[in-house]
């Protein structure tokens, strides 16, 4: 191995510390802003809970409605023409 080789090992070494040390600060960074983000968070209170899920169950059950009203309308023609 050549003294120009070794450097070169030497400067590629201290670069991937470099980029590890940063990246360490980086996702310190990261953890820092997720912590300020999670106090904005707003939790919601059992009547909220109760009441959007009560809006998400009705829209639910009346959009299964609307598929099988539209299945019985268009089955006997699926197999009209599957028929033929």
């Amino acid at each position: 191995m050549s003294q120009q080789d070794d450097v070169r090992t030497r400067v590629d070494i201290r670069e991937n510390e470099v980029g590890l040390v940063r990246q360490a600060k980086d996702f310190s960074q990261f953890l820092k802003k997720v912590q300020q983000e999670m106090k904005l968070v707003h939790c919601p209170g059992w009547q909220e809970v109760r009441s959007t899920t009560l809006v998400v169950l009705v829209f639910v059950f009346l959009f299964a409605f609307y598929l099988r009203g539209l299945d019985w309308i268009f089955s006997p023609l699926d197999h009209w023409l599957l028929s033929h």
